[in-house]
Parts: C-alpha cells; structure tokens; sequence
C-alpha cells in the first residue's frame, strides 16, 4: 500500500493488484472504485468513513500547506508525498462525497484538504473515535476540575488484541495513537500534569480490550488520594454504533448545504478537527444545540 508504513504493507493480502506510479494515479483509481459503489448499488448519497489500521505520523511536506501546491506534486512519482489515509481522504472530497477520520491516521487533516472539502462545499469530521479508555477520561477530568480536585498524575495501561493490536506493536503507528489519547486531560484541566499513556498488544485478547487507570490527585488541605478503574469492552462494539450515527450526520450536513470542518461532532473524537474542547459533556452540549437547530 503506498506510503501506509511497513506494519501496515506487510498485512496487505492482495499482491495482485497493480501498483500506482504516482499519488494522482492512486487517486484516481480510489475515486473509479468509489464511483462505481455508487453506481452500482444506486444511491444518492455515499459518505466515507476512515476505520482502518492507524498509520505512522505523516511528516510535514511544504506541499501539503496548500491545494494548489499539492495539486501539483500529485502527479510526480513521489511514494511518501500523502500517506493512504489522505489518498482516500482527498479521493473522498474531490468526489464531493462527506469525509470522516475515526482513526488518528493523517486522513483529510492536511491544510491542502481542509482546503478542498471548502472548496467542493463537503463536510468532514474527525478524528480518532473516543469510544473506550479516553471516553471515560473525558467524562472523569471535569468532575476533577469542576470540584477543584488537583489532578497530580494519570497513568492508563492499554491492552487489546486483533489486527488493530498488533498494527499498535510498531512503536511508529503506536505513537500516533498514544498522542490522540494522552493529550486530553491537561486539556481539559488547563494545567500541566504527569502523564502516561501505554499500549501492549496481547494477541489472545482478540477484539476485546481493557484499560487500568490509576489517577493521583489532590484535595482540600492538600490530602491526597487515588481513584482507579478499569474498563473492559468490545472496541468493534463500542466503535459501530458511532460510526452509523457519524455516516448519518455526515449526510444530514451535507442536505444542509453544510462544508467543511463539523464543529459540533467533536463529542465523537478524542483529537476533534476544529475544536479545542475536549470535556465530553460540553462536547455533547454542541450536538445537541446543533440537532435542535437542524428542527
């Protein structure tokens, strides 16, 4: 797969299919596929939501600080200039068709794409669904802030099995999934804390995953005190249900004429595009004024 990273390339089960000269190339046959999908099954509208293996970081390319730069370098036989996730994410958005990024892959988070979906007039959303370890985080951090309880440390421990687990066992593509999850609570709270964030892959877990959390933090006269959980659930489970309503909210935005960056879908990701706000109440707070409005 082009530019995907080794972990991901080497699970890649379809030899036969023919390799792309260029980023434009691959484009191409991306938007033919999705055409055809939706020709096919006849439908009048078709949204793309991004769920597949987390991807190492994208380095930053001059060419992606603008669509008119990038536009440019697509056709060069440049493997590293986008990496899978933007291919299909600027394929997506130049169909005119809503784009979303359930995984802390690059996706359509490029300037240059954020560019194109404003100028196709596409909504997206992204990125990286909360739907375990972090979704409690979210919840757990305002009570702590809102009771002026200091947080003084939070550790979580991440266990998972199945081929996300063991995509998450390269050190490159664990990265980008421990940043997603370990920069909400200093957000949330508004100062800085220790913080630690792990991933192991045990393989016998299959798609169940659990995460132990221990938080340290600081009361009234300065006692301190500890709160642990843990969770155990499904991810596929957990992550379905999101994706359905996304794909329904996505369509909704577009019938509304709706572009770019989806503001008030931020509830449903751990690093929300176009949003600061990590509180998952106060996120859910924007959907909900968003549903009332759209009535």
């Amino acid at each position: 797969m082009l530019n995907s990273g080794k972990t991901i390339a080497a699970l890649a089960d379809r030899p036969d299919l023919p390799r792309a000269d260029t980023p434009q190339a691959a484009i191409d046959r991306i938007e033919s596929d999705l055409a055809d999908f939706r020709t096919r099954h006849r439908l009048d509208q078709v949204a793309v939501i991004n769920v597949a293996s987390t991807e190492p970081a994208a380095e930053p390319r001059p060419e992606h600080a603008s669509l008119a730069g990038l536009r440019i370098a697509l056709g060069r036989a440049d493997a590293g200039l986008l990496p899978v996730s933007s291919l299909y994410a600027y394929a997506a958005l130049d169909l005119r068709l809503p784009y979303v990024n359930f995984t802390p892959s690059t996706g359509a988070g490029l300037p240059a794409l954020k560019e194109l979906a404003v100028w196709h007039q596409v909504p997206m959303a992204g990125s990286d669904g909360k739907t375990g370890e972090t979704l409690v985080k979210t919840a757990l951090a305002p009570m702590f802030a809102d009771r002026n309880l200091k947080l003084l440390s939070w550790v979580g421990h991440n266990i998972l099995g199945n081929r996300d687990g063991l995509v998450l066992s390269d050190p490159r593509n664990k990265a980008s999934k421990v940043h997603t999850k370990d920069q909400v609570i200093t957000r949330i709270v508004g100062y800085p804390l220790q913080t630690h964030t792990s991933i192991e892959y045990i393989e016998s877990l299959d798609d169940l995953k659990t995460a132990w959390d221990h938080i340290h933090f600081q009361g009234f006269l300065g006692v301190r005190m500890t709160l642990q959980f843990t969770w155990q659930g499904c991810d596929s489970a957990l992550a379905a249900p999101l994706v359905v309503d996304l794909a329904r909210l996505v369509l909704l935005s577009q019938r509304r004429g709706e572009a770019g960056v989806l503001k008030h879908l931020a509830c449903f990701f751990k690093s929300p595009m176009g949003s600061e706000e990590h509180d998952f109440f106060r996120q859910y707070a924007l959907l909900e004024e968003y549903v009332r409005q759209s009535r």
